[in-house]
């Protein structure tokens, strides 16, 4: 029974995973071609305009993503259509608002975010760019909920290949500048609209119910400070390096912590198969030695991904594709903070790794004070080292950050659900990397044969733990 549902949830994280991957591929895919077409300090520009964004993003939303999934779950036949009539009819009405301020205001907008006037367009294509992803969001998770994971992936790839394609065209074929980074998105945007409208119409029953939405408001808001919060930890070091250091900095860092990129993909995809998965899990009672076995490989997953990209990220931008590197070398400077970030991810999929029993108890608010505290360790770390180290303090404070949350978060549900976590195991994989982290890092390993032999012996030596003995597989 346990085998076969962390191979079901391992299935759903990997066709939810291509999707996923593919979307945010796009920072990863584009770095290479914007390093050698735009500047740092333009980058720093872009960076900060989708900093801006997605902490808007928390706003547009509110919280009803995560109630839509809560309540739809539990929700029967027609209450189903009810709950997502009332969400998206909220999210709509409060979207359009938001929207017609942000267009209207883009003037100050632009000289309070960036200093000059210049971007006045681009501000008023992120009111459409977040317009157009509110009013998809909900039709997304319809998918999430009902397993629809390829048809997820599918919309999502083909949002990818939009995306790319014009970026490429606008800028490499039209000599277009940073504007096109934004048009492109945009009309990525407005294809993902369109053709999840029919899921709209077949979900709509023009029955708003005022307090169904009172229930989904309750549920939600306590979302909206812990999402601001997480913004806060994941995009604040942005905005004080920009006023420590300048656009350029900020340029090389978000280079750099694109980099992180490849633990920041398996954690995202796990979460999107994990919500749909726990909720479901709820009255089975093999779900604690279940949920304790997925954190025992999601870890053991993680600790692989972190030493595989940090022993040889180098040789990664380093690369030479049609006679040019994969990463100008006006941003190797970032490639510093890639193991912090990787290590901050690392955390960040332990934390969601215990929010079933936070659902289940329907205390959110948990979420709120726990992110919190973060966002407010990490924005006095980044005050106290970005001034003395620059981008390695922002690195350090997002991971200290993390590190907090993932801690704190459990050491306050341990008792609102028994789970039997595996310590031996999780504490030899976090002592064996970061030996071998130190190691590589203050001695160094030259050779690279030796260190992905390194990573080789780690990764046999653990499944060799890991996997059950003939008495524990038959009770399983």
């Amino acid at each position: 029974m346990i085998k076969n549902d962390i191979i079901r949830l391992s299935k759903q994280t990997i066709v939810y995973g291509i999707g996923y991957v593919a979307a945010r591929m796009i920072n990863f895919l584009l770095l290479p071609f914007y390093s050698y077409h735009i500047t740092p300090e333009e980058y720093g520009v872009v960076s900060l305009v989708y900093a801006f964004i997605a902490f808007l993003n928390i706003f547009y939303h509110y919280g009803l993503e995560s109630a839509f999934l809560r309540f739809y779950s539990r929700s029967e036949n027609e209450g189903k259509k009810d709950v997502f009539t009332t969400v998206y009819s909220s999210i709509l009405i409060s979207s359009v608002a938001f929207s017609l301020i942000i267009f209207l205001m883009a003037p100050f907008i632009s000289k309070g975010l960036l200093h000059s006037s210049n971007y006045i367009n681009i501000i008023k294509m992120t009111a459409g760019i977040l317009f157009l992803d509110a009013m998809y969001l909900i039709p997304l998770h319809y998918l999430r909920i009902n397993n629809k994971a390829a048809i997820f992936t599918t919309i999502t790839l083909i949002n990818v290949l939009i995306n790319v394609s014009l970026n490429v065209f606008l800028i490499r074929f039209r000599g277009m500048g940073v504007e096109a980074i934004f048009i492109s998105n945009l009309a990525a945007s407005s294809f993902s609209f369109l053709v999840l409208l029919p899921v709209v119409f077949k979900n709509w029953n023009s029955k708003f119910s005022g307090d169904l939405w009172k229930k989904l408001i309750l549920f939600g808001l306590p979302f909206v400070p812990s999402g601001l919060s997480s913004m806060i930890i994941e995009l604040s070091d942005r905005f004080m390096l920009e006023w420590f250091s300048g656009l350029e900095d900020v340029g090389l860092y978000s280079a750099g912590h694109k980099l992180g990129i490849f633990m920041m993909l398996v954690v995202m995809a796990f979460r999107f198969a994990w919500q749909p998965f726990f909720l479901q899990k709820q009255d089975d009672p093999n779900a604690p030695k279940l949920f304790s076995k997925i954190m025992t490989w999601f870890v053991f997953l993680m600790t692989v991904v972190f030493l595989l990209v940090s022993f040889f990220i180098n040789e990664i931008v380093a690369l030479e594709i049609f006679g040019r590197h994969i990463i100008s070398e006006n941003y190797w400077p970032g490639i510093a903070v890639v193991p912090l970030i990787l290590a901050a991810y690392l955390f960040n999929g332990i934390y969601i790794n215990f929010h079933p029993s936070i659902f289940y108890t329907g205390k959110t608010w948990v979420i709120s004070i726990v992110v919190g505290i973060a966002a407010l360790i990490n924005i006095v770390l980044n005050l106290i080292l970005i001034p003395k180290v620059g981008m390695i303090g922002a690195g350090i404070s997002s991971l200290s950050a993390y590190i907090f949350m993932a801690v704190s978060t459990y050491f306050i549900v341990r008792n609102w659900m028994k789970i039997p976590y595996e310590w031996a195991q999780l504490a030899t994989m976090f002592v064996l990397t970061l030996l071998l982290t130190l190691y590589y890092f203050i001695h160094g390993i030259s050779n690279p044969w030796i260190r992905f032999a390194s990573i080789a012996l780690y990764t046999v030596a653990m499944l060799i733990t890991l996997f059950p003995r003939k008495n524990e597989a038959s009770v399983e």
